[in-house]
């Protein structure tokens, strides 16, 4: 008698893909620094202005929000 093993995908098998899966989003999400994110976050609330005069309301905003010494004024993030 010989006795033939297959493999079957099981639910068990997609639930182990899927916690791997997650995993790798979240190590990926923490590798990202605060700094990213942030930078992002203005990037994505900018992008949100209606028009030119909204644009430039929301940089006011952000600048009030987070003050720089007045030596980095020319210098980007």
């Amino acid at each position: 008698m010989s006795t033939a093993f297959s493999y079957h995908t099981t639910q068990n098998s997609n639930i182990v893909a899927t916690l791997v899966q997650a995993a790798k989003r979240l190590g990926a999400w923490l590798n990202h620094s605060s700094d990213r994110r942030e930078r992002a976050y203005e990037e994505a609330y900018l992008a949100e202005s209606t028009d030119r005069y909204d644009l430039e309301y929301r940089m006011r905003e952000l600048a009030r929000a987070n003050p720089q010494p007045s030596w980095m004024s020319g210098l980007s993030r």
